[in-house]
């Protein structure tokens, strides 16, 4: 890929042109769509589905500073919709300012402490930003409250978000840990296998790999609503360990090459 901007000349033009006019058109169609919802709004500020167009359409783009002022007017429509403070703090994120996203995220657990998303946002946040073991504090504390509150769903969901926190920060055989006694406590459950099998994945330890990912997938729904993404995270694993074994191969050449 690295490579294409060197012998142009090499191209082949039809193909180029195709590729740059669809490409064009795209954009083009983006940028009407987008400047249709904007004109609209004008008129109309306070039409939800224009306001979700327009932020969705500069989301996709990459326009995230751009995207802010549209879900906060979300928010000012709909103060009580999670989904767009959850939006608005991983915009604030995206565009590095941790302190007004931590903020956001903070606002949000104190009305729902045990909201995973939001939990999952601030330990990740918290991480970027490099604050070490308060990452598990927090963690920890929402787990107090759900154990509190006898919420048996909410407590085992933090327990697996904080052991992939350890994944996250490198420390797998604490991980490994905290998934075996997950499994032991409950084997029908497929993500502890899952993430087993990732770790296993980074461990260049193939067999066992895909032994956990053998047993998620006899395991997971159908109708898992979120069955396509965890697949393609499986593929994304097996697909890394193949290409160490490969490098493995590959490097008793590469170092008597000149």
């Amino acid at each position: 890929m690295g490579f294409c901007g060197k012998n142009p000349a090499l191209a082949k033009p039809a193909q180029v042109s195709s590729q740059t006019q669809t490409s064009e058109f795209q954009n083009d169609e983006f940028d009407e769509e987008e400047t249709m919802y904007v004109k609209w709004l004008e008129d109309n500020p306070n039409d939800v589905e224009a306001l979700k167009s327009v932020f969705h359409a500069k989301m996709k783009r990459g326009k995230t500073k751009e995207a802010v002022e549209y879900v906060e007017r979300l928010i000012s429509i709909a103060p009580k919709e999670v989904e767009w403070r959850l939006l608005q703090a991983l915009c604030y994120e995206m565009i590095g300012d941790y302190s007004k996203a931590k903020i956001l995220f903070k606002n949000i657990l104190k009305e729902r402490p045990l909201l995973l998303r939001a939990l999952h946002g601030l330990a990740m946040l918290m991480h970027k930003n490099h604050e070490g073991p308060a990452v598990f504090e927090m963690l920890y504390n929402a787990l107090q409250i759900a154990r509190q509150r006898k919420k048996v769903t909410d407590e085992r969901n933090i327990r697996i978000l904080i052991a992939q926190m350890h994944v996250v920060k490198g420390e797998l055989d604490d991980a490994l840990k905290q998934f075996k006694d997950l499994i032991d406590e409950n084997p029908r459950d497929f993500r502890p296998y899952l993430c087993q099998g990732i770790i296993y994945s980074l461990l260049d330890k193939k067999e066992e790999a895909e032994e956990q990912f053998l047993t998620y997938q006899s395991l997971v729904p159908d109708e898992f609503p979120q069955r396509g993404f965890l697949e393609d995270v499986v593929l994304a694993a097996k697909t890394e360990i193949r290409q160490k074994h490969k490098n493995k191969e590959l490097k008793p050449d590469f170092l008597y090459r000149k």
